[in-house]
């Protein structure tokens, strides 16, 4: 019989079966799924029931110590090996005896697995790691539903933020008083005023790209059981990029797709590296002309160490030597050097995963919801576009961003206001959340691709990590109250709506 704890583990395999009914019934229902109150009502009917104590009285749990053939074995020795094993081998493991069920329940194990490193309360840590996988079970419900929401408001982001700690900026040409890493007002010159560590202008290239090409593998990879390798992969590839600092290791396309829903989620990223990796792991979509000579001997190194530890294929070798020039095709000729490999992709398995765990904070709806962020972001900035210019002969809801230079010079600067209004707006325990459109969003999305510059930049100029929130799940109306808010306070301080702030207006 299967264990409780499995079933709890396992819960994110059987969330997509659940969600697809849902959007089976999505016609008649579509109403009554778009508040936080039919989700919470409907799916919170079903806590996890655990025992967590023992049941066992002191004589059946003295004679368990005394007649285990392990007894004479040293806990300490037990406790290390069973510190390596996974949830799924953990369970099969406590199925043997009750002293190795005693072991399996020490803090110790289930420590190194939660997301968490400091208990807060009376719980184990094997209790917080189940409600950790039970929510996050709920979440990947959840986003389901809320997909259909944020398609509606064209929104898919948020960042907490609470009433201002300093005077808004006045109209007039009174002095400037500096906010923390802005000595200037954003609206006293057309360019940043700021300076950024990442280069976002190469960066935003690069970062479409990456996406649009991850788009056509979107009807492919969003099941569940692909959506689970590409997980483990990339929880592989991060234990190698662990194990050999000093190696140039190139992720894999679909490595690199989980790579951008962990990177755009700032505080998961690296609360989930210190837990796991004790470090936190940084990443770059760029590489230099020196990187590009090496990055296919890079690439069959890593597929070496990969198998060597893991006994399994990294990715479909090139049947041919793949020249650094064609990595440059005549509409690429101005993008930088990419740093993942797509010349071949790897072979996925139809089949289920029996020991699947995921050991992150983020789940398989975040990666489905993440993949349509592109389209959601052309599709919004185009209808922008329509409504200003009214250009019925050039109507394509998906066509491509324009990233131009003076596009490009608007889109930082609309970056640049909406940092101001976080460094003016800092988080509190009573906050609301800030709405950015799509147009900040390719900005902040470039700017979250180096992790270690990201959380330097956010702390000289804001004074925090800023963290980036996809899918809030909060009502529809306080959302649109959010977006009125912040739309206010983005007409006092720069004298222009924040939805058209990254068009030239004549």
């Amino acid at each position: 019989m299967k264990s409780l704890l499995s079933l709890l583990c396992s819960c994110e395999r059987t969330n997509f079966k659940q969600t697809d009914k849902l959007n089976k019934n999505s016609n008649n229902e579509e109403d009554k799924l778009e508040t936080r109150d039919f989700i919470e009502n409907e799916i919170q009917d079903f806590p996890p029931k655990i025992t967590w104590k023992h049941l066992w009285t002191f004589d059946e749990t003295q004679n368990a110590l005394l007649k285990s053939p392990f007894i004479n074995m040293p806990t300490e020795m037990i406790l290390k090996i069973f510190e390596l094993l996974s949830v799924h081998d953990l369970e099969n493991v406590s199925l043997v005896c009750r002293y190795f069920k005693m072991i399996v329940d020490h803090d110790i194990i289930w420590k190194t697995k939660c997301n968490i490193s400091k208990k807060l309360n009376s719980k184990s840590y094997k209790q917080i790691y189940i409600d950790w996988t039970f929510k996050k079970y709920l979440r990947n419900q959840e986003l389901g539903i809320l997909e259909k929401q944020y398609r509606k408001m064209n929104i898919g982001c948020g960042l907490k933020y609470s009433f201002s700690r300093y005077p808004v900026q006045s109209k007039n040409n009174e002095s400037f008083l500096p906010i923390l890493g802005f000595n200037q007002h954003p609206n006293s010159s057309s360019n940043m005023t700021i300076q950024l560590s990442v280069n976002i202008n190469k960066t935003a290239h690069v970062l479409i790209l990456l996406l649009e090409k991850a788009s056509k593998f979107h009807n492919k990879w969003c099941k569940s059981v692909i959506l689970q390798q590409m997980i483990r992969r990339y929880y592989r590839f991060m234990q190698l990029k662990v194990l050999y600092p000093t190696k140039f290791l190139i992720p894999t396309i679909d490595i690199e797709i989980v790579w951008q829903t962990h990177l755009i989620r700032p505080l998961i990223y690296q609360n989930d590296c210190l837990r796991l990796f004790h470090q936190i792991i940084d990443h770059t979509l760029l590489l230099n002309y020196t990187q590009l000579s090496f990055k296919e001997q890079a690439f069959f190194d890593t597929c070496h160490l990969y198998e060597k530890h893991f006994h399994e294929q990294y990715c479909t070798l090139p049947l041919n030597k793949i020249s650094s020039s064609n990595y440059i095709d005549e509409f690429q000729y101005l993008i930088p050097i990419y740093s993942y490999w797509d010349e071949t992709h790897f072979k996925f398995s139809l089949y289920p995963i029996n020991d699947y765990e995921n050991p992150f904070s983020f789940t398989e709806a975040d990666l489905i919801l993440d993949a349509n962020w592109i389209n959601s972001c052309k599709i919004s900035m185009n209808h922008i576009y329509f409504k200003i210019y009214m250009d019925l002969w050039n109507i394509d809801p998906l066509k491509p961003i324009n990233l131009n230079s003076s596009t490009m010079k608007r889109l930082k600067k609309s970056y640049e206001r909406f940092l101001y209004i976080a460094a003016k707006y800092p988080p509190t325990k009573q906050y609301d959340f800030i709405h950015p459109t799509y147009a900040v969003d390719i900005i902040w999305h470039c700017h979250m691709q180096e992790p270690l510059k990201y959380a330097n930049d956010c702390n000289h100029l804001v004074g925090y990590l800023i963290d980036h929130y996809p899918w809030p799940s909060i009502d529809k109306y306080q959302i649109k109250q959010s977006c009125q808010n912040l739309n206010r306070h983005w007409k006092e301080e720069f004298q222009t709506d924040i939805s058209v702030d990254h068009i030239e207006l004549d």
